[in-house]
């Protein structure tokens, strides 16, 4: 295990685009490639090199079309940092297009949701940070 990390280095879960469902059999993101970086204690990922009590940090790449439905997180409050493309965000009632360079924050219980614009992938960095309930 490693805690400095080259994200370039880690490779992708797949590779090519999938849809992951959720437990009622419902599309829950559509077109995606996962990598994790630092998974949490106790969770099994072939990709982490490091692990925290605490925190997830990992990649999601999103085609063209590539969108994840309305969710929320009890348990977690989390951010994205848009590598590459562009996306149309949702957090809460704010809505708005993003692209490289933005920090997306995702406070705990919110309603958040996004989907790619445009011709190119949406790259995100991906943190959560676990809370005590």
């Amino acid at each position: 295990m490693t805690n400095i990390i080259d994200i370039n280095a880690i490779r992708w879960k797949t590779d090519d685009y999938e849809d992951a469902y959720v437990d009622t059999g419902e599309i829950e993101q559509h077109l995606v490639k996962v990598a994790d970086y630092v998974s949490l204690k106790g969770s099994e990922s072939e990709t982490a090199t490091a692990s925290s009590e605490s925190s997830y940090i990992g990649a999601y790449e999103y085609a063209p079309g590539g969108w994840i439905t309305d969710h929320t997180h009890a348990d977690a409050e989390q951010w994205y940092y848009i590598l590459r493309g562009t996306g149309l965000m949702k957090v809460g009632d704010e809505e708005r297009i993003a692209g490289e360079g933005h920090v997306v924050f995702v406070p705990r219980n919110a309603v958040h949701s996004y989907k790619v614009v445009g011709d190119e992938p949406l790259r995100l960095l991906n943190v959560a940070i676990f809370l005590s309930k």
